[in-house]
C-alpha cells in the first residue's frame, strides 16, 4: 500500500523538534575532562573531554567521536579577599569544565567589564576548569565524615580540624620557614628536635630528666669539690 504524504513527511511539530535538537547539539554547558597539560604561569590547562558525542553518518548510522582538546582553559582555585588555596595540577587529573554563556576571550586577557569578542554562546572554547569530580576509577578513599581535612590522595599526610577545634598535623614531619608564636600552652606528645638557638622568656619546667651535652642535669656531679654540707656558689 502506498504511503500518504503525511506518513512520508514529518509534521510541523517534528520539524520544530528536529530544529531545536540540532541547535542544542551545539550548546555546551559542562563536561568531565582530563588534564593533558598545565601552565602554572598562565594558570590554564589543556584538557580532553571524556564524553564522546554521537553523530549521524550520511548512511544514517550513528557513530560516537571524541571532542577536540580544549585549549587555554582557565583554572578555578578557591580564592577571595587576597587569599588563595592552590593545589598542584598534573596530567591525567580529572576536572569539570563549565562553559560560559558568552565569549570570555577579551575578559580573560584584560579583566574588568568587556564586550564579547564575538556572538558565540556556550562554546567549547569558553570553559573554566574546576577540580575535581571523581570517577569511581580515580576516587579517593578514607574521607572523613566528621572533620575538615586538607590531605593528599593517599591520606598519609594532612591538616585536620575537628568539630571541637583541635588542629592535627599528620605526616612524617612539620617544617616552619618563619617564626612561630604560641599564645597558649604548647603540648608536644613525642620527641622534638631543634637545630637552632632556643630562646625562652619565662620559667621553664622540665620533668622526666634533662640532658645537656650528654650529662644528666638532675644526677650529675661536680669534680674538684670537697664533700660536705655546704652548697656550691652560683653558676658562672
Amino acid at each position: 500500500m502506498a504511503l500518504t504524504i503525511s506518513e512520508r513527511s514529518p509534521d510541523l511539530v517534528q520539524i520544530i523538534k528536529n530544529a531545536i535538537q540540532s541547535e542544542l547539539a551545539n550548546l555546551w554547558t559542562a563536561l568531565p575532562c582530563e588534564v593533558v597539560s598545565y601552565d602554572s604561569e598562565a594558570v590554564t590547562i589543556e584538557a580532553q573531554p571524556l564524553i564522546k558525542i554521537p553523530i549521524t553518518l550520511p548512511t544514517g548510522e550513528i557513530e560516537t567521536i571524541e571532542l577536540p582538546m580544549l585549549l587555554d582553559v582557565p583554572v578555578m582555585f578557591p580564592c577571595a579577599g587576597g587569599f588563595t588555596i592552590t593545589h598542584p595540577i598534573k596530567a591525567g587529573d580529572e576536572c569539570y569544565v563549565s562553559f560560559a554563556d558568552r565569549s570570555i576571550d577579551v575578559w580573560w586577557q584584560s579583566g574588568g567589564i568587556q564586550n564579547p569578542f564575538d556572538t558565540r554562546k556556550h562554546d567549547l572554547s569558553d570553559g573554566f576548569a574546576f577540580f575535581r569530580p571523581q570517577s569511581q576509577a580515580k576516587k579517593i578513599s578514607d574521607i572523613s565524615t566528621e572533620n575538615l581535612e586538607i590531605r593528599n590522595d593517599e591520606n598519609t599526610c594532612k591538616i585536620q580540624i575537628t568539630p571541637d577545634g583541635v588542629i592535627n598535623f599528620i605526616g612524617s614531619k612539620s617544617v616552619f620557614h618563619h617564626p612561630v608564636e604560641m599564645q597558649q600552652t604548647l603540648a608536644v606528645a613525642g620527641a622534638t628536635t631543634m637545630h637552632a638557638t632556643l630562646d625562652v622568656s619565662g620559667k621553664s619546667t622540665m620533668t622526666g630528666g634533662t640532658s645537656i651535652s650528654g650529662i644528666e642535669f638532675e644526677t650529675h656531679k661536680h669534680s674538684g669539690v670537697q664533700t660536705g654540707s655546704s652548697d656550691t656558689g652560683n653558676p658562672k
